[in-house]
């Protein structure tokens, strides 16, 4: 059983994600973010998918089975605030509105589906606030998940553009290396798709120096290229082309091969020198808008009539 510190409040945020489902519970000391625990399983949403659009019912078994697990760490850490929000594959799922009462009553708490710029704004959010919101250097954050993409420009704490993407690492997957193999001809064509799904979108921003991974397909990607290391080490193009000659070369990788490609064509449609993947994204982001609407719900009580 955890300690509670009620000096310093708790946060939670669930993401029910098109891949997995994660939690993160955190608290805030001296303008930052500590992590007291956190959770992650694997559910597969986006690979279940069937032809009429309907997510399996192992699928939907899998989810809320990890929904009462995540229920647990919740009720024993008695968080302040928690927020739950389900991202692309349950926005899609035509069977979405059956299984959401059911999560909530598995979780104890209601689920919240988020669109793609609200994603795309707590996955800044985290980014901005891990990497120092007041820079006001440019950047671009990008959250490549299973089944949509997210890019997200900003300044600072200031967010200046998102865009979402119907496309996703699985779903690249799932097109172009269904048979369980890699061949320069299969990946020559992910990346091709992916460059003009960016180039009809007309995102406009190219020629970044240094953009920001705030997902798992980078981190991952990140892992292999670098031995391990998978946070704050830059994938280049080269980088990532030397990955997808060794997938080829030992028929191995077929469950990145999707997300190498797209972030391969992401970079070269945007012409992005390096990629710096990130130890933040939408459940940290999520933590930090709760904290902040605390923060900021204590002000107006402190001070109603808004004088200084």
């Amino acid at each position: 059983m955890p300690t509670i510190d009620h000096e310093s409040p708790i946060y939670a945020a669930v993401e029910l994600g098109s891949d997995s489902f994660r939690l993160h519970i955190g608290r805030f000391d001296d303008g930052g973010l500590e992590l007291v625990a956190t959770m992650c399983e694997k559910v597969e949403l986006s690979a279940s998918f069937d032809e009429d659009g309907m997510l399996d019912s192992a699928a939907l078994r899998r989810a809320l089975a990890c929904l009462g697990q995540f229920r647990g760490a919740l009720d024993a850490w008695r968080p302040h605030a928690v927020r739950v929000v389900a991202t692309a594959a349950l926005r899609m799922a035509r069977n979405a509105s059956v299984f959401l009462p059911a999560a909530g009553r598995a979780l104890g708490h209601p689920v919240d589906i988020i669109a793609g710029d609200e994603a795309g704004r707590l996955v800044y959010l985290g980014v901005a606030n891990t990497l120092g919101a007041a820079d006001p250097a440019p950047r671009l954050v990008l959250d490549i998940g299973s089944i949509s993409t997210e890019l997200v420009v900003g300044e600072g704490a200031a967010i200046r553009r998102i865009e979402s993407f119907a496309l996703g690492a699985v779903r690249q997957s799932l097109t172009f290396f269904a048979n369980g193999q890699i061949d320069a001809a299969g990946f020559d064509a992910a990346v091709r798709s992916s460059r003009s799904r960016f180039a009809e979108a007309g995102f406009g921003a190219r020629g970044w120096g240094m953009a920001y991974g705030a997902c798992g397909t980078v981190r991952a990607l990140a892992g292999h290229v670098h031995r391990g290391s998978n946070v704050g080490t830059p994938l280049t193009r080269a980088d990532l082309a030397g990955l997808r000659d060794a997938f080829i070369a030992t028929r191995q990788g077929v469950q990145l091969a999707g997300g190498l490609a797209l972030l391969y064509g992401l970079m070269e449609e945007l012409d992005i020198a390096a990629v710096t993947p990130v130890a933040a994204g939408l459940r940290v982001g999520a933590l930090w808008d709760l904290h902040q609407r605390a923060d900021a719900f204590v002000g107006r009580l402190a001070d109603p009539m808004g004088v200084a």
